[in-house]
């Protein structure tokens, strides 16, 4: 330490600046500087514990600058240092301290004594000037990430690509009476006891497959991202007890996986992660639960939930929407993180994971929510029902927003203390995006800056549809019920502005986003939407 010490020293006297961090707590000299760019909700977990176990906050800084004693300077004065052929000796330090004597006593040194330098000529002033430009930039460069889109809309379910003013159908396929869609990647996939796949640029067929059976249930479920495989599950036996599952690669329509699994009910198979599915069946008296590969049936995580014994053999419904798992069925209620780490079971539980990898969530029946780690610990509780919405970009990640059935709050995300309050309710949040926070209530929808709780807009239209929000991260596409039939509004998401209405064919039963691209489900057609 001592070396690279004397290294930043001489650096420093030569007009040089090292980055170099001292990490051993010893005091550093003054003219370093040290700034720490990431956000305080990843820099420790120490606040969420204390927090929850309601201790003061530890302030730690093993990194500060410590300026240099007197006794330190004149040490470093003191230290020797080479002199090379033909350079002028150095003063003694004794002959250097009457110098300096003489000129706080207003003498000179006569001939003997070097023309002070100008203080612009000196590194000194310009080292830190140099430091003082990188710590704005810096702080300059965090601030602008912070407002930065972290997540492309795009690849949210429920995000589009901007869309003409009106739109305008592209292209229109018959389909049987009855179909399904399934988002896949490339292409918009319909389920009519087979599967077709259409191009979403002009709806020409990719592929097909073998007829499956008309009880077929295939996955990832309408509204929900593209993966890179569809799966189906073909139930047989009673009570669906036994199912094929066919895995199908979503881009070429090859068929990697057909095997026969246990099941319990057509909800009890579900998607995860690019070609994962979490399944559950009857494993005498528990419940299991397990993460595996798709087409080969790898186990990733295997987990076993108590039962106990009434309503044994019912059908368990999965759902992992929110970014983890939650299990139901007759007296069974658990939530699981998507690695199988239990957050909760035995309750009943709304929980979404959050942008940072943490978890938040309300129990069933209690108007308190409980922020979780990634890990799945509890660390503390704010009050009111949680109002994250899936069609997010995780802009604002330090603030969460709650409804206290009174106000809508803005809480810090990492210690749970309220940031601000704004009057009035909000049942649901249907989306996240740039900082504003869209809440909606029946058949109104109020933005929310999640920042500052002031509110950008609100709207109000004669009846909201049935079908989710949907945004291109400048509008908002919401679906309303006219006197014209069902139709679909663009709302501005600066100003909440109406910037077109129009109404959708009247047997229109879906409206789903995939690959970015607005599609219309009909009794026997499918249309791409402009």
């Amino acid at each position: 330490m001592r070396r690279r010490r004397l290294a930043q020293d001489r650096a420093a006297r030569a007009g040089h600046v090292t980055h170099e961090p001292t990490t051993d707590g010893a005091s550093a000299p003054a003219s370093f500087v040290s700034f720490e760019l990431l956000p305080p909700e990843l820099r420790t977990d120490d606040r969420f514990d204390a927090v929850f176990d309601g201790e003061p906050e530890a302030v730690r800084d093993h990194d500060a600058a410590v300026p240099a004693t007197p006794a330190a300077r004149r040490d470093r004065r003191r230290t020797p240092h080479p002199q090379g052929h033909g350079s002028t000796p150095r003063p003694t330090a004794p002959a250097a301290r009457s110098a300096a004597t003489g000129r706080e006593h207003g003498q000179g040194s006569g001939d003997t004594d070097a023309p002070r330098r100008a203080w612009y000529a000196h590194p000194v002033p310009w080292v830190a000037v140099a430091v003082a430009a990188a710590f704005a930039g810096s702080v300059a460069f965090t601030a602008s990430m912070e407002d930065a889109r972290p997540v492309d809309v795009t690849a949210l379910a429920g995000g589009l690509r901007p869309l003409e003013e009106p739109p305008a159908p592209r292209w229109t396929v018959p389909v049987a009476p009855g179909s399904e869609i399934v988002p896949a990647a490339g292409a918009v996939v319909t389920v009519d006891g087979g599967l077709t796949a259409y191009s979403v640029e002009d709806g020409s067929v990719l592929w097909r497959s073998e007829r499956l059976g008309d009880r077929a249930t295939c996955l990832p479920a309408q509204g929900e991202p593209a993966r890179e495989v569809v799966v189906c599950a073909v139930p047989s036996g009673w009570r669906e007890q036994v199912a094929r599952l066919v895995t199908v690669r979503s881009a070429t329509g090859e068929v990697v996986g057909d095997r026969t699994v246990e099941t319990a009910g057509r909800l009890s198979v579900v998607p995860v992660g690019a070609t994962d599915v979490v399944r559950a069946w009857w494993r005498g008296g528990e419940v299991a639960v397990v993460r595996e590969d798709a087409a080969t049936g790898e186990v990733r995580w295997d987990r076993s939930l108590q039962h106990d014994g009434l309503g044994r053999g019912g059908d368990v419904v999965l759902d992992v929407r929110r970014g983890e798992v939650d299990v139901l069925a007759p007296a069974v209620a658990a939530a699981l993180t998507e690695d199988g780490r239990s957050l909760d079971e035995d309750d009943v539980w709304t929980i979404v994971r959050l942008q940072d990898g943490r978890y938040v969530g309300n129990e069933y029946g209690r108007g308190t929510a409980t922020v979780f780690t990634a890990a799945g610990e509890p660390t503390f509780r704010i009050k009111g029902r949680v109002l994250e919405s899936p069609l997010s970009d995780g802009s604002a990640p330090g603030v969460i927003v709650t409804n206290t059935f009174g106000s809508i709050v803005g809480v810090d995300a990492a210690t749970g203390s309220e940031l601000w309050s704004l009057p009035g309710t909000g049942l649901r949040a249907v989306a996240r995006v740039d900082g504003r926070v869209v809440v909606q209530t029946d058949s109104s929808y109020r933005s929310v800056d999640a920042r500052t709780g002031e509110e950008a807009w609100a709207v109000n239209l004669d009846e909201s549809g049935p079908w989710p929000v949907l945004t291109d991260g400048r509008s908002l596409f919401v679906t309303e019920r006219g006197r014209e039939g069902q139709g679909l509004v663009s709302l501005a998401l600066d100003d909440g502005a109406v910037e077109w209405r129009w109404t959708l064919p009247e047997d229109t039963y879906h409206v789903v986003a995939v690959e970015g691209r607005l599609f219309l489900l009909g009794v026997d057609r499918l249309t791409a939407v402009s």
